[in-house]
C-alpha cells in the first residue's frame, strides 16, 4: 500500500509541475495499425539495433539487423493459440544467405502474442511539452517501484490533429536496483517514418517455404510412411544425442518411437485440454519409465504426526476469499527442477522440494538447496530402497530423526545409490513432522498450499503424461488408487473456465512446461488429492 501511494504522489507531482500541462489532451494511446522504424540504443551495454515494425490488431512483424531476421506473429482465437514465423539467413557450402523459415504453433501454456516495440500507455502521465529536433512535442512519464527495483519511462509524442492520434517520437527507459542504488538498464528508442496504414503483403510468408517445429511435425507426419518416420526419428536422435549400441537396439527404439507417434497423433486429433508431442522420453520402454517414478505406497494407516489445523467449517469460510490464481514460484521458495533419470527416487525429490519451500518460508525467504541424495543413501532402515523406490512417509520419518543437509555440503544428486555420509555433516535441517491434508478436498489443498506449501503429492503417472508438452492434463484412465509417482504441488490457476494445479515434476527442465505440468482439478485427477502432505519445522 505504501508503494502504491508513493507512486500516486509521484505521478500527481509530475502532472502538476510547470505551466505547460494541458488537461484537454486526448488519452495517450496508439493506433490499432501502424508501421514505423526505430533505433534502439542501450546506453548500459553499448548495443545499437535498427528495427522495422508493422502492426495490426491481429498481426505483428519485426525486422532486425536491416531485415536479416524477420519475426511475424499471428494472433488467433478459439483453441488456436497463435502462430509465429522466424525467418533468418543461412550460408552453407551449397548456398549463400538463403532464408530459412521456422513455424511455431502456440499452446495453452505458451500462446503466441503480438510483439510490441511501443510501451503500453496505461499509467503514463502527461508532464508538459519539450523541444526536440523535430519541434515541440508532448512528454509523458511512468514510474513503477517495488522493494527490489525502480523503473522510469519517458515517452515523447505529438498529436496528429487531422486524425487525433498520437505519433511516437522517442522513448527512454531507466531500471534501477533499489537495494544497491545502481542503474541496471538505460535504453533509448528513437522512432521515425511512422505511417498510420499497413500493407497486408508485409505479412506474406509463402515465399519462405516455412517448416513446422518438431512438435507440430509429430502431429502432421504420416506414421504409415516409413521414410517420414525415419526422418523424424533421425531428428530426435540428433536433438537428444541418442547413440544406440547396435542395430537391434536402434530398431527397438525406432519401433517405440513410432508407437508413441501414433499415440500422440491419436490424442491430438481429439478435442482435448492438453497436447502431446515428441519429447526426450519418446524412445523409452514402459519398464524404463517405471524407473522414472519409484513411489511405493505408504503403509496402511500411516499418517502425519501433526494434525491438519483446519476444520470443515474453517475451510469453508477461508475458501470464500482465496485468490483465483496462486504460484509459489513467484515467492522464490521453489528450487530448480531436477531430472531423476533412471533412478526411482521421485519419493526423495518430491519430499525434499516440500522441505526446501517450508524452510524458506520459515527463515525469511532464504532458499537452500537440500540434498535428496542423502535420502537415497541413508534412509534404507525406514522401509525405503534408494533408487528402487520408497514412500513419502519413510522420507519424512528419516528427516525427523536426521534432517536434510545442503547439497553444498553433502554433494549433488548423482542418479545412483551411494555411501551414506550424513554423520559427517556439520549442519542438517531436521523437521518437526509432517501433516496430511484432508484428502479429496480442493479447498483444503488450496488453503494448505497458500499457508504451508509447497506440498508433496502422490499421483498415478500414466503413459499419456510421458508425452505431455502443454495444456491442462486430464486422463480418465488414471487410477487414483494406484499411485506411483511423487511430485510437488506449487500453485493453481485458471484458463478459460478450467482450473488446474501447477505441479513440479522430476523429469528435467526439458520435459513438459519447463519441467512442470498443469493437471485438472476435476475428479481427483490422477489421485492428486489422495495423499497430499506438507512439512512442519
Amino acid at each position: 500500500m505504501f508503494l502504491f501511494i508513493l507512486k500516486i504522489l509521484f505521478l500527481l507531482a509530475v502532472s502538476t509541475a510547470g505551466n505547460t500541462v494541458q488537461d484537454d489532451l486526448p488519452e495517450l494511446k496508439w493506433s490499432k495499425q501502424y508501421s514505423l522504424e526505430a533505433k534502439k540504443i542501450s546506453l548500459t551495454s553499448g548495443l545499437v539495433e535498427d528495427l522495422s515494425y508493422w502492426r495490426t490488431s491481429k498481426k505483428s512483424r519485426v525486422d532486425y539487423n536491416k531485415g536479416a531476421i524477420k519475426q511475424i506473429s499471428v494472433k488467433r482465437r478459439g483453441k488456436n493459440f497463435g502462430l509465429q514465423y522466424e525467418i533468418h539467413p543461412e550460408t552453407t557450402e551449397e548456398y549463400i544467405n538463403k532464408f530459412i523459415c521456422q513455424k511455431t504453433k502456440g499452446s495453452i501454456s505458451n500462446p503466441i502474442t503480438l510483439t510490441d516495440i511501443l510501451p503500453s500507455t496505461s499509467d503514463f502521465i502527461h508532464t508538459g511539452k519539450e523541444i526536440l529536433e523535430m519541434g515541440e512535442v508532448d512528454k509523458f512519464v511512468y514510474l513503477e517501484e517495488d522493494l527490489n527495483q525502480k523503473t522510469k519511462k519517458y515517452i515523447w509524442a505529438f498529436l496528429d490533429q487531422s486524425s487525433s492520434s498520437w505519433i511516437p517520437v522517442k522513448l527512454e527507459e531507466f531500471v534501477y536496483n533499489s537495494w544497491l542504488g545502481r542503474l541496471k538498464t538505460h535504453n533509448e528508442w528513437n522512432y521515425f517514418n511512422y505511417k498510420p496504414e499497413v500493407n497486408s503483403s508485409v505479412f506474406d510468408i509463402d515465399q519462405y517455404n516455412c517448416t513446422e517445429s518438431d512438435d507440430s511435425e509429430s502431429t502432421n507426419i504420416d506414421v504409415n510412411n516409413k521414410s517420414h518416420v525415419d526422418r523424424v526419428f533421425t531428428k530426435f536422435q540428433e536433438k537428444h544425442n541418442r547413440n544406440y549400441k547396435d542395430e537391434n537396439e536402434h530398431e527397438l527404439r525406432r519401433q517405440i518411437f513410432e508407437n508413441n507417434l501414433r499415440l500422440i497423433q491419436e490424442h491430438n486429433s481429439k478435442d482435448s485440454t492438453f497436447t502431446l508431442g515428441i519429447n526426450k522420453l519418446a524412445d523409452q520402454t514402459p519398464e524404463e519409465m517405471e524407473r522414472r517414478k519409484g513411489l511405493l505406497r505408504r503403509k496402511e494407516g500411516e499418517t502425519g504426526n501433526v494434525p491438519f489445523p483446519y476444520t470443515k467449517s474453517n475451510l469453508s469460510e477461508i475458501s470464500q476469499n482465496l485468490p483465483k490464481e496462486f504460484d509459489l514460484r513467484l515467492l522464490g521458495v521453489i528450487s530448480p527442477v531436477k531430472d531423476q533419470e533412471d533412478c526411482g527416487c521421485c519419493w526423495t525429490i518430491g519430499t525434499t522440494s516440500a522441505v526446501e519451500g517450508a524452510l524458506a518460508r520459515n527463515n525469511g525467504g532464504r532458499l537452500l538447496r537440500l540434498a535428496n541424495q542423502a535420502l537415497i543413501d541413508c534412509a534404507w532402515g525406514f522401509n525405503v530402497a534408494g533408487c528402487n523406490g520408497g514412500s513419502d512417509t519413510g522420507a519424512y520419518h528419516w528427516m525427523m530423526k536426521y534432517g536434510l543437509p545442503t547439497e553444498e555440503e553433502y554433494g549433488p544428486y548423482n542418479n545412483k545409490d551411494g555411501f551414506c555420509r550424513i554423520h559427517n555433516m556439520t549442519k542438517t535441517f531436521p523437521i518437526k513432522g509432517f501433516t496430511d491434508v484432508t484428502p479429496f478436498s480442493i479447498e483444503a489443498l488450496k488453503v494448505a498450499l497458500i499457508n504451508h506449501g509447497p506440498l508433496s503429492v502422490s499421483i498415478h503417472a500414466t503413459d499419456l503424461l510421458t508425452s505431455y508438452i502443454s495444456g491442462i492434463f486430464y486422463d480418465p484412465t488414471c487410477d487414483p488408487s494406484s499411485l506411483n509417482h511423487e511430485v510437488t504441488l506449487v500453485g493453481y490457476g485458471e484458463y478459460e473456465g478450467d482450473t488446474f494445479w501447477i505441479v513440479k515434476n522430476s523429469w528435467g527442465k526439458n520435459w513438459g512446461i519447463d519441467g512442470y505440468f498443469h493437471i485438472s482439478t476435476r475428479d481427483n485427477s490422477c489421485g492428486i488429492t489422495t495423499e497430499p502432505t506438507y512439512v512442519v519445522f
